[in-house]
């Protein structure tokens, strides 16, 4: 229906237009096509294949956790992220496969906002529960297990689906808009809905990525400064080789940084020009100034469909680097050394009285202390 009434706006305002002006127009109209012929190609194939890597680290978790073979705490928090992610596949797919010449550029600009609030609340919510947990397990070895129980830390994984719907929620009178243009002015204004909200989103993603990589930050450091500890008092070394293992987890937060950070300056453009996009809007009927609604038109699909792309992409990595950090979710691959977890059986830890270089306070007495085999996983 866009394009009909984008093609008699045209029609009429051939007789004000000059033949190179038609031309431009026609030109650019064929890039828009073509653009959103591309959209409508890559995004149902990039969903598939971030659909099916979701599914079989899901089902690779399950299998390692019934075989005891990782740490139930962390990995609760890491299934609800991977739910989250066939969640948003099968959403990504279905709009895409659904969608229509006509209808591609508002479905991706609605899977765009989609990803602002809901995709990057729920993925952000999950980094920083999984760097607490780092935390409590390195601060509080031995009451980590009552501390961060499957109970709680199931409360913990609805509470950042709760907050991820809610705030997606929040967003339902622009999407709303974006599916249907001619609702504007009754259900949320560009100036006093629609801008204030793009802000919010924007300023939202800011704070994520901050408190991600501050939280990150500040849990290293706090590790670092007990392995000295550890090193110093002559006791094992058990944080370094724990904080060996949390720079792997990293991998992820770069992976969140630089496709979070690319979304970020995506809404930047979005901003600029869907003010552009509204003046434009208002007037073209008047000023036929279809060229420029066409520019506009074409930039706004390309950054939101690059975008979703992206989180494709976010979520394959995602699943890869998950399965290079964790070796024991592969089934089929057998470590001579790793053992299946009991929760029944403690390993005992005890402190030589052997002078060793570089040991101030050195233990006097053999201390024996019982550590839970997941105290050395989580």
């Amino acid at each position: 229906m866009v394009h009909i009434n984008l093609t008699r706006l045209a029609h009429d305002c051939e007789l004000h237009m000059s033949e190179q002006e038609v031309d431009q127009i026609e030109r650019r109209h064929a890039r828009l096509d073509k653009s959103t012929d591309s959209i409508l190609l890559m995004t149902p194939i990039f969903s598939i294949i971030s659909f099916a890597f979701s599914l079989t680290l899901l089902a690779a978790i399950l299998y390692a956790l019934l075989g005891r073979k990782i740490p139930s705490r962390k990995y609760s928090i890491i299934v609800s992220r991977t739910v989250a992610d066939i969640f948003s596949s099968v959403l990504i797919a279905a709009a895409s496969l659904f969608a229509n010449s006509y209808s591609a550029s508002y479905m991706v600009l609605a899977l765009f906002l989609y990803i602002c609030t809901f995709g990057v609340i729920q993925l952000t919510s999950s980094h920083i529960a999984v760097i607490i947990l780092r935390h409590i397990s390195v601060t509080r070895p031995y009451g980590f297990q009552s501390i961060c129980s499957i109970r709680r830390l199931s409360l913990v994984a609805g509470f950042t689906w709760c907050l991820s719907i809610m705030y997606s929620a929040a967003y339902a009178p622009m999407t709303t808009v974006i599916v249907d243009p001619s609702k504007e002015d009754r259900v949320c204004p560009f100036h006093s809905c629609q801008r204030p909200l793009i802000i919010t989103a924007i300023s939202i993603i800011v704070i994520s990525v901050f408190t991600v990589l501050s939280s990150y930050g500040i849990v290293v450091a706090k590790m670092a400064q007990i392995a000295h500890s550890e090193k110093m008092h002559n006791e094992p070394e058990m944080t370094r080789k724990r904080m060996h293992k949390f720079f792997k987890f990293g991998g992820h937060l770069a992976l969140y940084t630089l496709i979070v950070s690319l979304i970020f300056v995506g809404s930047l453009f979005i901003l600029h020009n869907a003010e552009d996009y509204h003046q434009i809007n208002r007037m073209i009927a008047i000023n036929c100034d279809v060229y420029d609604y066409l520019n506009i038109k074409l930039r706004l699909e390309t950054i939101a469909g690059g975008a979703v792309l992206l989180w494709c992409v976010r979520i394959i990595f995602d699943v890869i680097i998950t399965f290079l950090s964790e070796i024991r979710l592969i089934p089929w691959i057998r470590l001579d050394n790793l053992q299946s977890l009991d929760s029944n059986r403690v390993v005992s830890v005890r402190h030589g009285l052997g002078w060793q270089k570089g040991c101030v306070n050195c233990p006097v007495f053999n201390i024996e202390n019982r550590l839970h085999p997941l105290d050395f996983k989580n």
